[in-house]
């Protein structure tokens, strides 16, 4: 949806989802090359950086994951987030 020149994406992922898995061979890198700013409305998402760096997110969490990451949804609940930054620029 574009607010303005804003474009705010919804993303809704089952469990079993992983980045890497799904996306990345439609993207043809190895990590998704794109920032996201957003919001996690509910369910869980685990996030690696090329670099190591690890962290979960869930409801109510504000982000901001830099370009080169893999992710995947975490437990049993779908993840559904907002995307305020990316959102045109996704897969």
């Amino acid at each position: 949806m574009k607010i303005g020149d804003l474009a705010v994406g919804r993303a809704s992922y089952e469990p079993g989802w992983k980045w890497s898995s799904h996306v990345g061979p439609v993207a043809g890198t190895k990590s998704c090359q794109v920032e996201h700013v957003g919001l996690v409305v509910s369910g869980r998402c685990r996030v690696v950086m090329d670099d190591g760096k690890a962290f979960s997110l869930g409801p109510g969490d504000l982000f901001h994951i830099a370009p080169g990451h893999d992710s995947w949804v975490e437990g049993t609940e779908p993840y559904v987030s907002l995307h305020f930054s990316g959102a045109d620029k996704y897969a």
